[in-house]
């Protein structure tokens, strides 16, 4: 994942889970994360993402899919199961991504990912692990191409 993909991801997920009015909060919540922007280009990042005030607070209006489809939220059940969030009609991309890069049988890959597959609903993606005792692992995986999440 690029650097610009994931500094996008950490954008759209500090703007949909905090009320940010002004950029500069925006850029301060960005700094916790690591990177430290201008406000030049922080302005331009916004307006490819689509994202805009809206009654004084920065939304999304017009959200254009990057590459690999935006990860909202994680989920682990106490049964290490993984689940994904995502927009609307873009879990089977994410799933197929997930696949195509860490299940053994489709990357011909014999360093072994411990993903069998995964499940993808329309917003929903459940990742299927070889084991409970496999999960941290896992996890760890899902936090190197999801960075802004923050694992649980």
């Amino acid at each position: 994942m690029s650097g610009d993909t994931v500094l996008d991801g950490h954008i759209i997920h500090i703007i949909q889970n905090q009320d940010i009015c002004e950029q500069n909060d925006l850029q301060n919540a960005l700094k916790k994360s690591g990177y430290d922007i201008p406000q030049a280009t922080l302005s331009r990042r916004l307006k490819k993402l689509g994202i805009a005030k809206v009654f004084g607070i920065y939304k999304i209006i017009d959200f254009k899919q990057p590459n690999l489809p935006l990860v909202l939220n994680i989920q682990v059940s106490e049964f290490g199961l993984i689940i994904l969030h995502t927009h609307p009609g873009n879990a089977n991309s994410l799933a197929y991504f997930i696949d195509q890069k860490y299940v053994t049988y489709h990357t011909k890959n014999p360093k072994n990912s411990r993903i069998l597959g995964t499940i993808a609903g329309d917003d929903t993606v459940l990742v299927i692990i070889q084991g409970k005792k496999y999960l941290q692992y896992v996890l760890t995986i899902m936090d190197r191409e999801f960075p802004y999440l923050g694992m649980p």
